[in-house]
């Protein structure tokens, strides 16, 4: 498994890929490019240096990765397979989306 984390000026996001493992409805779980098919174009993305990242959401973001992995690792409540979970730190808000294999 992989515990995917991603942050950028005051968002974040995370989830879990186990692509090569099935779901409880047995069809494989989906990858990285089932949630992101293609990547961005050169320079449409600014980096981290350019765009900023403020320091707590690091940690935010950081601590939930660390969370999925406990639970991966214990096999307690329910990873983030196949779900996204969204961060705006701007506005205290937490969103998911979910997302399957192509």
């Amino acid at each position: 498994p992989l515990v995917h984390a991603a942050v950028g000026r005051f968002d974040g996001s995370l989830t879990v890929l186990k692509p090569f493992e099935a779901g409880a409805d047995g069809k494989p779980n989906p990858g990285y490019r089932d949630l992101f098919p293609e990547a961005p174009p050169e320079g449409l993305v600014p980096s981290c240096a350019v765009a900023g990242i403020v320091g707590a959401l690091t940690g935010v973001i950081g601590t939930l990765q660390a969370m999925e992995t406990i639970k991966l690792i214990t096999g307690i409540g329910e990873p983030l397979v196949g779900r996204l979970l969204l961060y705006d730190a701007l506005g205290a808000r937490f969103d998911t989306i979910r997302y399957k294999r192509a």
